[in-house]
């Protein structure tokens, strides 16, 4: 199994989750105005480090915004901490927010990638993940809908936004879930590994031949 980086972050998209989604740190949802386009693209463009990173990190912003902004969307504050799944192993797949969207709160996650995002079972596994950590841990939450935001293909200088949620999944129990998460460690230990004993190979002149 081999391991490829991609030629740039969406880090920059990240950051600029509480103006896009208009967050507000009080209890109850803000009725504020929505903040401008202007504002985020500026951040967008002091926190993208090449052209191509900034292309893509607008694309997925301005759908995210036109979602966000359409009047079905508003959001505060709530701080979900990483699900524990053994010794040294947490996983995320939520924001620190609770969206209302038509009324109705939503923990979401977003998935800007197209070429690695996630498939249907990809899709499940966080879904699973996200009913564990929300609704399962905390009976508060246990009416709140789960939503992954993915994009539509690029339409101009922006890709739309699509939710999709929870209703008619088929979740993992936990214990399923930690088996999948500690194969998933092993997987990338070895990515690791491989790409360690390949550095050493090019440092000294024994690398693979091919």
């Amino acid at each position: 199994m081999k391991g490829g980086r991609p030629p740039f972050s969406y880090n920059p998209l990240r950051s600029c989750f509480d103006d896009i989604f208009n967050i507000q740190p009080g209890l109850a949802f803000g009725s504020a105005s929505p903040t401008p386009w202007s504002v985020i693209e500026t951040e967008l463009d002091k926190r993208c480090r090449s052209e191509i990173e900034r292309v893509h990190n607008k694309r997925v912003a301005r759908g995210l915004h036109d979602f966000a902004a359409s009047g079905r969307v508003m959001g505060r504050k709530h701080e979900f901490f990483p699900l524990s799944m053994g010794v040294g192993r947490k996983v995320t797949f939520w924001l620190p927010m609770i969206l209302a969207i038509d009324e109705q709160a939503h923990a979401v996650f977003i998935e800007p990638r197209r070429a690695r995002g996630l498939n249907a079972a990809g899709m499940r596994f966080a879904f699973s993940m996200m009913h564990e950590r929300i609704r399962a841990a905390d009976e508060d939450f246990a009416d709140v809908r789960l939503g992954i935001v993915k994009f539509a293909d690029p339409d101009g200088d922006r890709r739309a936004a699509r939710l999709f949620t929870d209703t008619g999944v088929d979740l993992h129990p936990l214990d399923e879930l930690e088996k999948m998460v500690a194969s998933t460690y092993e997987m990338w230990r070895e990515v690791l590994e491989e790409r360690e004993r390949a550095e050493r190979g090019r440092a000294t002149g024994t690398g693979p031949l091919i």
